[in-house]
C-alpha cells in the first residue's frame, strides 16, 4: 500500500508542477490571443479577459499535464532501477499502473465536469465580454488609432487627423439578408455614436467596378450595437449549453432536426475528452518503460507527439466524420480516443513483457 501511495503522490506532484509550468509557458501566447481578439481595446480590459482564456484552456491542459507526469514518474522508476526491484520482488507490474489509474479517474471526472458544466458558461462569458469590449472601444476610439474592427466591419487608415481616419480602406459586411459585402476606399471616415449605434460617415467614398474607380458620394453606415449584444447573448448554440441542457432538449424533442447530430456529437465529444487521461496513462507509462535508456528527453518528446496528434485529430476528424454522415455522431466523437486506448493497451502489453 505504501508503494502505491508513493507512486500516486509522485504522480500528483508531477502533475501539479507540470500543469503550472504549461500555463506559465502558455501565458505569452494566451496574452497575444487576447490582444488579437480585443484589438483596439484598452489594456485593462484585455488584462481582465486573460483569466477567461486561461479558464477555457484548463480542461484541455489537464490531460496533457497528466501525460507528461506519467512519463516522468514511470521513467524515473526505471532510471533509478526501482522498476527492476519491483519486478524482482514478484509483484505483478500491471498493478503499478493502479495509482495512475486512480489519478486518471479523478482527473477524468474533473475534466468531464469542467467540459459539461463550467466550460459552456466560460465560453458564453467570453463571447459577451468580447462583444461588449469591442463595442465600447468603437464608441471611444483612442487618439492615434488607425484601425477599427467591429465584428466583420473593418476600417484601416493611413493616418489620423483629429477624429478623422484619412485615406481609409473599408470593408462593409452584409448588414441584412440580401446584402452583399462591399470593399471601398474613402478620403475620410468619421465615426459618431449614441447609446446603441455607431455611425460611420464616408467622405468622397469610391469603389472599384471593373477597371474604373466609381465614386459613391458620402454614404453613412449604421452599426447596431444593441443587435450585436443581443446576438452575443443568445445561448442556443451547443457550445454554450451544459451537457444536461443538451440532453434535456434532445429528450424533449426541442431541437431542430438539422441540429440533432450536432447536439449528440457535442455530448459524447465531452465524454470522450474526459476519457483522455486514461488513454494517456496507457500510452505514457509504456513509452517511459520502453525508452528508459539515457535521458527522459526522448520519451517526453514522444509523449508530446502523442498529445499533438490526439488534439489535432480529435478537434477535426470526429467532427468531419459526423458532419459528412460517414458514421453516427457518437462513434465519431469517440473514434480517436478508442483508437488511442487500443494502441495504449497493445503498447502496455508489449512494455510489460519486455
Amino acid at each position: 500500500m505504501k508503494l502505491y501511495a508513493y507512486i500516486f503522490w509522485e504522480l500528483l506532484m508531477g502533475f501539479a508542477f507540470t500543469l503550472g509550468g504549461i500555463l506559465v509557458l502558455a501565458l505569452p501566447a494566451i496574452t497575444a490571443s487576447a490582444v488579437h481578439k480585443l484589438a483596439g481595446v484598452e489594456i485593462m480590459l484585455v488584462i481582465m479577459f486573460i483569466p477567461m482564456v486561461v479558464a477555457g484552456l484548463i480542461p484541455y491542459v489537464l490531460p496533457l499535464a497528466f501525460l507528461l507526469a506519467v512519463v516522468h514518474v514511470y521513467g524515473r522508476l526505471v532510471a533509478d532501477n526501482e522498476w527492476t526491484a519491483l519486478r524482482m520482488s514478484g509483484r505483478n507490474p500491471l498493478t503499478m499502473l493502479l495509482p495512475g489509474a486512480v489519478l486518471a479517474s479523478v482527473l477524468g471526472l474533473t475534466t468531464w465536469w469542467l467540459l459539461s458544466e463550467l466550460l459552456p458558461e466560460i465560453r458564453y462569458k467570453q463571447s459577451t465580454y468580447i462583444t461588449s469590449a469591442m463595442a465600447e472601444a468603437a464608441r471611444h476610439i483612442s487618439p492615434g488609432r488607425t484601425e477599427v474592427k467591429i465584428k466583420d466591419f473593418y476600417v484601416s487608415a493611413v493616418r489620423r487627423e483629429g477624429d478623422d481616419f484619412v485615406d481609409a480602406f473599408v470593408y462593409i459586411p452584409p448588414m441584412k439578408a440580401g446584402d452583399v459585402a462591399k470593399t471601398l476606399r474613402a478620403d475620410r471616415v468619421r465615426f459618431t455614436a449614441d447609446a446603441d449605434n455607431i455611425y460611420a460617415q464616408f467622405i468622397r467614398a469610391r469603389t472599384v467596378v471593373g477597371d474604373q474607380d466609381v465614386r459613391i458620394g458620402e454614404p453613412v453606415v449604421r452599426i447596431d450595437l444593441a443587435a450585436m449584444r443581443r446576438q452575443a447573448a443568445q445561448r442556443d448554440r451547443p457550445r454554450y449549453l451544459t451537457s444536461n441542457a443538451l440532453a434535456a432538449q434532445l429528450a424533449a424533442g426541442e431541437v431542430e432536426p438539422k441540429k440533432i447530430d450536432t447536439y449528440r456529437y457535442e455530448i459524447h465529444y465531452r465524454l470522450a475528452l474526459a476519457a483522455t487521461c486514461l488513454m494517456f496513462l496507457l500510452l505514457g507509462a509504456p513509452t517511459a518503460l520502453m525508452f528508459r535508456r539515457g535521458t527522459q528527453l526522448l520519451p517526453l518528446a514522444i509523449a508530446v507527439g502523442y498529445a499533438l496528434v490526439y488534439y489535432v485529430l480529435s478537434m477535426r476528424l470526429g467532427m468531419i466524420l459526423s458532419q459528412a454522415r460517414i458514421i453516427p455522431p457518437e462513434p465519431a466523437a469517440w473514434a480517436v480516443v478508442l483508437v488511442g486506448l487500443v494502441a495504449g493497451v497493445l503498447l502496455t502489453r508489449k512494455a510489460l513483457r519486455e
